[in-house]
């Protein structure tokens, strides 16, 4: 049976990927073994045969077989992720205690709110007589007039919000 174009992709594929795995195999039996340390005999158990003779003593991270170019990086790594950490920690604390001022100030205007909806308008203040003249169909020019404002100002003041007792009379300020 012959092979087609697609069939021969395919095998090829499967036949790298087969030798590439063989070849991470080898390499890792062969880290190990060269990774694997020589036991440490006491001095009473000289007489086993098994065991290595010489002693390996331990130098840092040269002993952990890579080269010294990956341990630098991995060293250096490390590092950056401990300055990472304290970075974050150091920002989330700022971030709380931004927070808990939020939530003071969300709370003290939550209080002026309501003292000044509890504020009653005397008959004389700007806000009552604007709120009548405009009642009444004067233009906002001439309100600004009579208050001694500008025009931007009148105009914010007339787009307070009312109280409900203004909205159902319309004339209870007189």
């Amino acid at each position: 049976m012959p092979i087609s174009g697609e069939n021969l992709q395919l095998f090829m594929r499967i036949a790298g990927l087969g030798i590439i795995c063989w070849l991470l195999i080898r390499s890792r039996g062969k880290n190990r073994r060269r990774a694997t340390p020589a036991v440490k005999v006491a001095e009473h158990l000289k007489h086993n045969s098994n065991a290595a003779t010489h002693q390996q003593t331990f130098t840092g991270t040269q002993s952990l077989g890579a080269p010294h170019e990956v341990l630098k990086w991995q060293v250096e790594l490390h590092d950056l992720g401990r300055e990472l950490k304290a970075e974050l920690d150091s920002k989330l604390i700022a971030v709380r205690a931004m927070t808990q001022s939020y939530d003071q100030a969300t709370q003290r205007l939550k209080s002026m709110i309501r003292e000044a909806q509890q504020v009653h308008l005397g008959p004389t203040s700007p806000l009552a007589i604007a709120r009548r003249l405009a009642d009444e169909g004067w233009s906002n020019a001439r309100i600004a007039e009579i208050l001694g404002l500008n025009l931007d100002e009148t105009k914010s003041l007339l787009e307070l919000p009312r109280p409900s007792s203004d909205l159902t009379h319309p004339s209870s300020i007189r």
